[in-house]
């Protein structure tokens, strides 16, 4: 048996049938069905999480399951905006539904609801099954439920094509999409001194803008195809240009320059976070130093050749992402500052 079903099961796991006043048959199919969550929220994150899922690796057993249930919730609202195929309406409600579900979670009412569906239904689909395990998430640490309402809010900002006017406008998205899960892995995480507690949420949240402006300048082809620009529209403007003049990059001058300001920004948010890994939770350091690294050597590529980043995605190889790992698990990493590539010593 598991470490993390252990403590469900010492923390009274059995309240979730309890709570729904199940049979004893129905109590047992809620206990599997917990832990058949769990196992779908480490499989999502391991074949869907491309920077996520190296750097989780490195933590203890329960914190891993736990920012697992995290990531698959994560995608599942990612996975609903980013479905063309759908209407914008479908999704919305969609959405809507993800959000009812969370309350429910953080209400525990979630319980009634998926014994309901083995009722009903004989089983849960892939959305009810993460959304219990969130629920046991729950249960299990203190998480609060503001961050992952505004995450669906951020996907909500992806449901129609919206230009973004100045970096403002940006800056909130980041923090609705990726700042917001800095904040969860920090509940999750903790701190070494309960009195850096609102200074590590700072940090934790300039970080996360850190790691999306790095995915907004290496996506802008690939958003660009889906009808979506992050980038400030004031912005380039101010150099002369559009996405498209970008894209095509019609002026080396002024495209470059737009690039290096652009990267030069996002470099300020890892230099500005960078005291992180010394106010939070040791156990959680190699992890957030492997993560923060990936992204970081990420941004340093498309700042080298900007053109080039254009035009191909940048990314790293399964080995470089496995060195960083194993590096970071040996406290042989840590972050680069501003102009310089990671190097050796404690994280």
């Amino acid at each position: 048996m598991s470490e993390h079903l252990e403590k469900h099961e010492r923390d009274g796991g059995s309240d979730a049938a309890e709570t729904c006043g199940a049979s004893q048959a129905l109590r047992v199919e809620m206990e599997l069905s917990i832990q058949d969550g769990w196992s779908l929220c480490e499989q999502i994150t391991r074949t869907e999480a491309r920077n996520f899922y190296y750097g989780l690796k490195l933590l203890p057993h329960a914190e891993r399951t736990a920012l697992f249930v995290v990531y698959a919730w994560m995608r599942v609202i990612d996975d609903i905006a980013d479905d063309e195929s759908a209407s914008v309406e479908s999704r919305t409600q969609e959405l809507d539904f993800v959000e009812r579900g969370t309350r429910a979670a953080f209400g525990r009412d979630w319980y009634r609801s998926a014994a309901n569906s083995l009722q009903t239904d004989g089983g849960l689909t892939r959305e009810e099954y993460v959304l219990l395990a969130l629920a046991q998430e729950v249960v299990l640490r203190k998480l609060s439920i503001d961050d992952f309402l505004a995450a669906i809010e951020g996907q909500r900002m992806d449901l129609t094509a919206r230009v973004y006017q100045s970096f403002e406008e940006t800056a909130l998205y980041c923090d609705r999409v990726a700042s917001t899960v800095g904040r969860i892995c920090l509940d999750v995480w903790g701190v070494r001194d309960v009195r850096d507690a609102a200074r590590a949420r700072e940090l934790s949240t300039a970080r996360g803008i850190a790691f999306q402006l790095t995915n907004i300048l290496r996506d802008i082809r690939e958003d660009h195809a889906r009808g979506r620009c992050y980038l400030p529209a004031d912005e380039l403007a101010a150099h002369g240009l559009t996405v498209e003049s970008l894209l095509a990059w019609n002026d080396d001058r002024r495209c470059a320059a737009f690039m290096r300001e652009q990267c030069a920004r996002a470099v300020r948010y890892f230099d500005e976070s960078a005291s992180l890994e010394a106010i939070v939770s040791t156990k959680a350091v190699s992890t957030l130093t492997a993560m923060s690294v990936i992204y970081r050597r990420i941004l340093d590529k498309i700042a080298s050749d900007p053109r080039r980043a254009l035009e191909k995605r940048v990314s790293l190889s399964t080995f470089e992402k496995i060195s960083i790992g194993l590096r970071a698990r040996f406290g042989l990493l840590r972050i680069a500052s501003a102009g310089s590539r990671e190097t050796g010593g404690s994280a």
